[in-house]
């Protein structure tokens, strides 16, 4: 059964002012600021500023008919205390003007752009002429402009899709009274209702949720800062958390659950706008929200405190009564929360970490397991006239791995040799994971340098990192620290939200895809993501069952559905590992069915002793990334924006035995 999931909304925001919207004056005309002197005419009289102007502007058609007869009679006046040629030639050139603008212009389409992905972004409505875009690029130029006022864009506006996802090439296909979807540089169009999402609330909202252009959230693109301190201070305030809402009406009220972060919560009134589309209020959009102890909710950083539970409420009157929990609900909000052990002591062996599996893409720390050799006469004339061929030093089912050196450059990579025919049916894999890698270029992902096939071979020139996967790590060393897990967590992240940007999901994050380099002292200074073998582009809820066991997120067993979350939920696996050794979803008895029953139940433990001494706040940042709804799962984005991330104040509110440390009192 095919079911949607709805992935992670791009950067939220909410309609510009139609003032800012549909001016007319055409693209890059710069208006008058009032700084411009004034203009000195041949007979040595000033013409003002707004008439300089207007002389200038000799083209334009939005000045009124008034205004230019007005001018004109000026120019007259002057004129007749001395006849002046040239005021005679402006003159004329106004009455031309007149005439001309009494050509009725060629009216301009009205258009409608969404941001590509964005369910929260209500759009922005623009017209569309010859007159005032003279070619598709210099459109585009503008919507980025326009758009990164509103909405975080992750590039230049590059593409134009319609809301079925064909695209848009030229003015000309642009159709009066439509709607279309942008996207900035390589991303792919994401199919989500934009056509009737919002609409409900729009009117509605129409004044609360116009921002000041000060308290906007700041696009990556724009070079930087306009250095107001509303932006600042969102900044300080939001981070990615889960909020609990109990929506208003006949008791036992719904219980709801909302994940808020940068994207979508960058004011007061966006939170608002997030709840509406969240508890979906019989009587329209939520107007006043409350704590659980009855508080009022006035400000931004009110959603971000302690509080995590707040009564969502339309325009109707709130009762003392309202917030009483009955029993059901009470025990619906505990429900809410994921139950964790968190002081409990495990008891038993140590659960183990699971087998290593094969490795196509990485080196082998031990060289001298490796004794096979290729002729470098069976390479492609290609590579032999730009490459030394070294040693093996990987295999895999499908591939094996030596070394190269750039003749010219002395600069060593790996060179991944894929036997064709041990790949029969599954050479769609093979053209995937080129495709992708093609498209990827970041530091924290191995880059593909040269690809080369022939009848019986793939060849692969891979960017080479020596420090070996980060399964072997693990073994070495059990354990990490909170610091050299973040360094790690931090580079993963960062590569997934890239991929993720483009609409690119990668399905098999694992240690043994993870390639890691160490200093001197043996610790971990950089992190890349490879082994590209089963990432695709997301363009669609996916359905085929993929990926290692110990890693799978809940939605692949299920067979609903799924996006790019499922990344982020083995990235949490990982996290979790990092920490204490093992994962933790394990089955007793090894036993593979035990395990997904484990994973499908989402319900795990900080046992001790290994939890000892680990701070709350990559426990926080572990539970959201192992959320068993994929909708409430943090996104790639939201790890990086996590106070365990962001701040650089080690975590010590656990001492050594596991417990809590709060004002020098233990518990």
């Amino acid at each position: 059964m095919d079911v949607e999931i709805t992935t992670v909304a791009g950067p939220p925001g909410l309609q510009r002012p139609e003032e800012d919207t549909v001016d007319e004056a055409p693209v890059g005309q710069r208006r008058n600021n009032g700084t411009t002197p004034p203009t000195t005419t041949g007979a040595g009289m000033e013409v003002s500023n707004h008439t300089a102007s207007t002389l200038s502007r000799s083209n334009s058609r939005t000045s009124s008919n008034s205004e230019l007869e007005k001018e004109l009679i000026d120019l007259e006046i002057s004129g007749n205390g001395g006849g002046n040629g040239s005021i005679h030639n402006k003159s004329s050139t106004l009455k031309k003007r007149i005439s001309s603008s009494r050509t009725p212009a060629k009216k301009a389409k009205r258009v409608r752009f969404f941001r590509n992905g964005d369910r929260f972004y209500t759009g922005s409505t623009i017209p569309v002429s010859g007159e005032r875009y003279r070619s598709f690029d210099s459109l585009t130029e503008d919507l980025t402009r326009l758009l990164e006022d509103s909405v975080t864009l992750t590039g230049a506006i590059r593409t134009i899709y319609t809301l079925d996802g064909k695209k848009v090439d030229k003015l000309e296909d642009l159709e009066d009274g439509k709607c279309y979807v942008c996207s900035c540089n390589n991303e792919g169009f994401k199919k989500i209702d934009y056509n009737t999402t919002n609409t409900s609330i729009v009117a509605a909202t129409k004044n609360t949720n116009r921002l000041s252009r000060l308290i906007r959230p700041v696009s990556p693109i724009k070079n930087g800062s306009n250095g107001t301190t509303p932006l600042k201070e969102i900044a300080s305030v939001v981070h990615p958390r889960i909020v609990t809402l109990i929506r208003n009406g006949v008791k036992p009220r719904k219980i709801l659950r909302l994940l808020l972060n940068k994207r979508n919560s960058p004011s007061y009134e966006h939170v608002l706008t997030a709840i509406t589309q969240c508890v979906k209020l019989d009587t329209g959009c939520v107007r006043k929200v409350f704590t659980l102890s009855g508080v009022p909710v006035l400000k931004l950083a009110d959603f971000f405190g302690e509080e995590d539970v707040f009564f969502a409420y339309g325009n109707e009157r709130v009762g003392n009564d309202d917030f009483e929990l009955e029993t059901d609900e009470r025990k619906a909000v505990q429900a809410t929360k994921k139950t964790l052990r968190s002081n409990t002591t495990r008891t038993g062996p140590k659960p183990k970490m699971p087998i290593k599996s094969h490795n196509d893409t990485f080196v082998c720390v031990d060289e001298t397991v490796l004794n096979g050799v290729i002729s470098p006469d069976s390479l492609p004339l290609e590579l032999q006239a730009k490459y030394t061929l070294g040693s093996i030093i990987g295999d895999g089912n499908f591939a094996v791995v030596l070394k190269l050196k750039d003749k010219s450059t002395n600069v060593e990579y790996a060179l991944k040799i894929i036997d064709k025919s041990k790949c029969s049916g599954k050479g769609h894999y093979l053209a995937a994971e080129i495709r992708v890698m093609k498209k990827l270029n970041h530091p924290y992902i191995i880059q593909l340098v040269q690809d080369i096939e022939t009848i019986n071979n793939m060849y692969l020139v891979l960017e080479l990192v020596r420090g070996g996967d980060l399964f072997d790590a693990i073994t070495r060393v059990t354990r990490f620290s909170e610091n050299q897990s973040k360094v790690m967590v931090k580079h993963l992240a960062s590569a997934m939200a890239y991929m993720h940007a483009l609409s690119i999901v990668h399905r098999d994050i694992k240690p043994e895809n993870l390639l890691v380099e160490l200093d001197k002292d043996g610790n971990v200074v950089l992190l890349k993501l490879g082994d590209f073998g089963l990432a695709c582009e997301v363009t669609e809820p996916l359905l085929s069952v993929c990926g290692t066991p110990t890693y799978v997120a809940p939605e692949i067993l299920m067979e609903t559905g799924y996006g790019v979350k499922i990344d982020v939920w083995a990235a949490g696996i990982i996290l979790y590992i990092l920490l204490c050794g093992f994962p933790p979803f394990v089955s007793p008895d090894n036993q593979q069915e035990q395990l997904f029953d484990a994973i499908l139940n989402g319900f795990f433990d900080f046992p001790a002793p290994y939890w000892n001494n680990i701070g709350d706040s990559v426990r926080d940042l572990i539970i959201n990334m192992l959320q068993s709804d994929p909708e409430l799962r943090f996104s790639s984005e939201d790890i990086l924006d996590h106070p365990w991330l962001t701040s650089d104040v080690v975590d010590d509110t656990r001492d050594p035995n596991g417990y809590r440390i709060i004002s020098n009192l233990v518990y």
